[in-house]
């Protein structure tokens, strides 16, 4: 297959722009020399014209009066004129009678172009050839005082010097045409690359970079107009293309997190379901052996035995906690109502407290106005408080605060204590995954956080975990202004 011959830009121009141009000032050089060459030659024969009917006067009184010695003075005179290459006077026969310059050369004394202008009896004029020349002539006839044409005066000039003139005025202005042409040729290449060719180069090596995958490149706008919009139009096409490229890696992050959200979901349905199996079956036998170590420690008074009894129900108690936990974990759903938020956490804190009560419990501070009212599932919320107080009291050393605050999205609630907080290998998300827990062996289930979680999740809210300015950890509770069950 032939490869198809395309002309470039440049070409394109010299040919549809400065040949056409350049033809039609030829065009123009040709017409005008013309004009001026009809204009040129006609000058000339008006001053042969001049010349020849300023002479016949004289010359016809010297030849009424037979004076041919006048006569032959006063063609003297003419031919001494730089215009005049000859001069003649021929009788009414058309015989020449007396001559000046190339007309003395002649042969012959008769000159049928003069009798034929004698015979005419008007002025005419016609070239002819005189001593092997061509020569222009103007005839003028004189009349004799009766007004009867007794001879004839002849003014010559050489063809030659009608066409000399502008021989050289042609020859001066085709070659000013043609270096001209030359000239506007280099012009119309140079202001071309200057105008159009570079920033074409430049859009060109650009859009190679960016086919080459350097897709952060953009193309120069400055210069010519038309270039410098198709360039932003390149330009913004990329960054339209950026902009679709960076919005699929969203919708594709998006679509991941979604993915990891709903298979963690799945992991956590089905483990709540097994949960609650386990549950259910653990808590038949601990109420069994709560009831007989309780109906045993009743019966029996040996101090050693009792103590052993009531480590055996100290153990089934955390169990049940356990189970209890468990159970929690896997409830799913919210059954909301409006409450007073200080309200909750004070009781929250009343249950900690008990709990704690066997040690010295760190100071809680609340920030938490009266009427501060919340909607949230009461008793969920308060075993969401429960987890974590109870976890920022068995981490602080002498201080823990709740905060609460309002923004125009919704509502927040921090917990915070003056604890070491969590180790730096540790990442905060971990904390939220079922049975981890960094409390020592035996202290811990690592499902508190999870509960929390979950139950905060239930109620379209957000868990952070951040680090306190008191330098322990800060869980923070983010919840929207409507919360739909």
């Amino acid at each position: 297959m032939t490869k198809k011959y395309r002309m470039t830009l440049a070409t394109r121009m010299l040919l549809l722009v400065f040949l056409p141009l350049w033809a039609l000032s030829g065009a123009s050089i040709g017409i005008g020399t013309y004009y001026m060459a009809e204009q040129q030659t006609r000058k000339l024969k008006d001053d042969i014209k001049l010349i020849a009917r300023a002479i016949r006067v004289p010359i016809g009184e010297a030849l009424n009066q037979g004076d041919l010695a006048t006569v032959q003075r006063t063609l003297d005179a003419v031919f001494s004129l730089g215009q005049v290459y000859g001069a003649s006077v021929y009788n009414g026969e058309g015989q020449r009678i007396a001559a000046a310059g190339i007309a003395r050369q002649e042969d012959t004394a008769a000159n049928p172009l003069a009798e034929q202008m004698v015979r005419v009896g008007q002025d005419g004029d016609a070239y002819q050839h005189q001593a092997g020349r061509r020569v222009f002539s103007h005839f003028v006839p004189v009349t004799d005082p009766t007004g009867k044409i007794s001879s004839m005066v002849e003014v010559t000039r050489r063809a030659s010097d009608f066409s000399t003139t502008m021989d050289r005025i042609a020859y001066w202005a085709w070659g000013s045409w043609g270096v001209v042409g030359l000239l506007t040729f280099g012009i119309v290449l140079l202001g071309y690359r200057q105008a159009v060719g570079r920033q074409v180069a430049n859009l060109t090596k650009v859009m190679a970079d960016v086919g080459a995958g350097k897709l952060e490149l953009r193309a120069p706008t400055s210069g010519a107009t038309e270039l410098g919009d198709i360039a932003k139009a390149f330009n913004q096409m990329l960054d339209n293309m950026a902009s679709a490229q960076a919005s699929i890696a969203a919708h594709r992050q998006q679509e991941a997190t979604l993915n990891q959200q709903l298979e963690r979901q799945e992991r956590m349905a089905a483990l709540g379901r097994l949960v609650s199996g386990i549950a259910h079956e653990l808590g038949a036998p601990l109420n069994v052996i709560d009831g007989r170590a309780r109906r045993l420690s009743r019966n029996n008074d040996d101090a050693p035995a009792q103590r052993e009894l009531s480590a055996i129900r100290g153990q089934v108690q955390r169990l049940t906690r356990i189970v209890h936990q468990l159970l929690d974990f896997s409830r799913s759903g919210a059954q909301l109502e409006s409450i007073l938020l200080r309200e909750l956490v004070e009781a929250a804190v009343a249950s900690v407290k008990h709990e704690l009560a066997h040690g010295e419990p760190p100071q809680i501070t609340l920030d938490i106005p009266a009427t501060a009212m919340v909607t949230v599932d009461p008793a969920q919320f308060e075993l969401v408080l429960v987890n974590l107080l109870r976890n920022a009291c068995q981490a602080a050393t002498k201080s823990v605060g709740v905060s609460y605050q309002t923004n125009e999205h919704g509502w927040n609630l921090a917990i915070w204590d003056d604890g070491a907080g969590i180790a730096a290998d540790i990442e905060p998300q971990q904390l939220l995954e079922p049975f981890f827990t960094t409390k020592p062996k035996g202290q811990g289930t690592g499902l508190g956080l999870a509960i929390v979680h979950n139950i905060v999740s239930d109620h379209q809210g957000e868990l952070q975990l951040s680090h306190a300015e008191a330098g322990g950890l800060q869980v923070s509770l983010c919840f929207p202004k409507d919360v739909t069950s």
